[in-house]
């Protein structure tokens, strides 16, 4: 039997599949829709809407930790613009995972 990872089964079935442009981003444990253009640019991304609820179950998601991603950049590291070109280097591997924010029980 497969373990759950998500809220429930559809979920993680649906994050799997290329098809659905659900997406979940491990660093700031934030779930989001792809907004995809039609006509001549179709296909291309044109928005991304983050979701608080399940689609499928209606559970409530866990909080995103974008906003603690940055801050936990800026006070441990000194990193106030980690996107930027010469900072996003500078970016430690364990905050491109979810392996930052379960270090720091959040």
């Amino acid at each position: 039997m497969n373990k759950i990872k998500h809220c429930c089964e559809l979920m993680d079935l649906f994050l799997d599949d290329v098809r659905v442009p659900i997406i979940y981003s491990t660093a700031y444990r934030e779930y989001y829709i792809l907004m995809l253009e039609d006509g001549p640019r179709r296909g291309r991304i044109s928005a991304v809407q983050g979701i608080d609820y399940c689609p499928w179950c209606s559970k409530k998601l866990p909080k995103s930790l974008r906003d603690e991603w940055f801050e936990t950049l800026e006070k441990e590291y000194n990193l106030d613009d980690p996107d930027s070109k010469d900072q996003e280097k500078l970016v430690p591997a364990e905050f491109k995972t979810d392996e930052w924010w379960k270090k720091r029980g959040l």
